[in-house]
């Protein structure tokens, strides 16, 4: 995490809370850059426009986070187990 602003790194814990991936969500890897933006930024109203697409952003994560049913380990278990039966 060497070389990150605060905000990429608590977007990126937001992001693993919700357990969404920036490799599997075009949302998420554009929270991610944005919020980059908003680390780098010098002037402010860069920094604001960021801010508010990054806001935006975040709110539909949030939803799509929402949509997905809950999963647990077991649940991963038993997925894995299907796959294997169904494989061979």
């Amino acid at each position: 995490m060497a070389g990150m602003g605060c905000v990429e790194r608590a977007t990126r814990a937001e992001l693993r809370a919700l357990k969404i991936s920036v490799q599997t969500s075009i949302l998420a890897a554009n929270a991610v850059s944005l919020a980059r933006q908003i680390d780098v930024s010098r002037g402010a109203v860069a920094a604001a426009a960021a801010s508010l697409q990054l806001r935006q952003t975040r709110a539909d994560l949030i939803a799509e986070a929402e949509k997905q049913p809950e999963r647990d380990v077991i649940d991963d278990l038993n997925a894995r187990r299907a796959a294997r039966r169904a494989a061979g």
